[in-house]
């Protein structure tokens, strides 16, 4: 604790020396919300594993420092760092990784775009994340069942969305198009190298996107993934589609979703049903997540959600959640 308090001033510190041309900025998220499950077997990810009432976060609480530099020229340097805690308990999330969330530098061109190093989310994680209006949050989330199966290797303490040992690229911003492609290297731990892409596309109402992510050696060589996710904005309703397929082992599985988000009345209306069917094994899996964010300000939220899920063989699993999020 004396350490992570004494990394904390001096960012701090740090951060109030910022000059003009560049900048450091603090950000965090603090949530905390009691979730309610029925004890179900069937898979829900995001609800608790028992009766129990439980006290934690839809989001994920976190605490962060972005810089940027001005280099002159067109050229700019940037850095993130982002720290995981639990806020039941105060503890670090993972305690094997301090910065859980990301920890990367990058160099980046007006014209040519940026070159990133460091631990951070995968390209495809992107577009699962948009098509998912829970945001990989709470009990109505969709979460890694996007991923249908697939878990990239080398993501060191995560879930596979973060790869470490990360070489990246994210070109400008072409009229709305976008493109990013990273390679995870497996360095000494035979874990396999991960190599994966994204090229999504944002203008006015519509957004699309379509990934791609291969391991390349390793234990799980040849596991893949590929999603195609879009949306189109209406005003009063917000629909998104994803479709995905892994290939893991000798298993191609597949993964379908529909959501939506709408405004109503001082808050937004969450929606989302996914069915995921993997290959060779009776375990069809589906969920129904439903929730209501209630906007108390920019920055503060209270929040409703409920998940229900089901699989083939096993009990259903439903749960609910109530809390409030404050983002800094």
């Amino acid at each position: 604790m004396k350490k992570s308090m004494f990394i904390l001033s001096a960012l701090s510190a740090l951060a109030a020396g910022a000059n003009a041309q560049s900048s450091v900025t603090i950000y965090g998220l603090v949530d905390a919300g009691v979730q309610k499950g029925n004890g179900g077997s069937a898979t829900n990810p995001g609800a608790p594993s028992t009766k129990a009432w439980n006290v934690a976060p839809a989001y994920a609480n976190r605490l962060g420092l972005r810089g940027n530099e001005d280099l002159g020229g067109g050229m700019s340097a940037q850095f993130q760092l982002e720290h995981r805690f639990d806020i039941d308990t105060g503890a670090i999330t993972n305690a094997a990784s301090f910065w859980q969330g990301a920890s990367t530098v990058q160099l980046t061109s007006a014209g040519l775009g940026s070159v990133y190093l460091g631990r951070d989310y995968t390209p495809i994680f992107w577009l699962t994340l948009r098509a998912d209006p829970f945001d990989w949050s709470g009990v109505g989330r969709m979460d890694t069942a996007t991923w249908a199966g697939f878990r990239a290797p080398n993501y060191g303490q995560g879930a596979g969305i973060r790869t470490s040992n990360t070489v990246g690229y994210k070109s400008p911003n072409l009229g709305g198009l976008t493109l990013q492609a990273a390679v995870g290297l497996s360095e000494s731990t035979g874990a396999g190298r991960d190599n994966g892409f994204n090229v999504e596309y944002k203008g006015g109402p519509i957004y699309g996107g379509v990934g791609y992510e291969k391991v390349s050696s390793g234990p799980t060589d040849g596991d893949s993934l590929v999603a195609v996710t879009g949306a189109y904005d209406f005003g009063y309703v917000r629909p998104i589609v994803l479709f995905s397929r892994a290939k893991v082992g000798t298993a191609t599985n597949k993964f379908m979703s529909i959501a939506a988000t709408a405004p109503l009345g001082s808050g937004q209306l969450k929606v989302a049903y996914y069915r995921l069917d993997p290959e060779g094994s009776n375990n069809t899996q589906s969920k129904l997540g439903l929730g209501y964010n209630y906007f108390l300000s920019k920055r503060t939220t209270i929040y409703a959600d409920l998940g229900a899920a089901r699989e083939d063989t096993k009990t259903n699993n439903n749960a609910y959640s109530i809390g409030l999020r404050h983002t800094f």
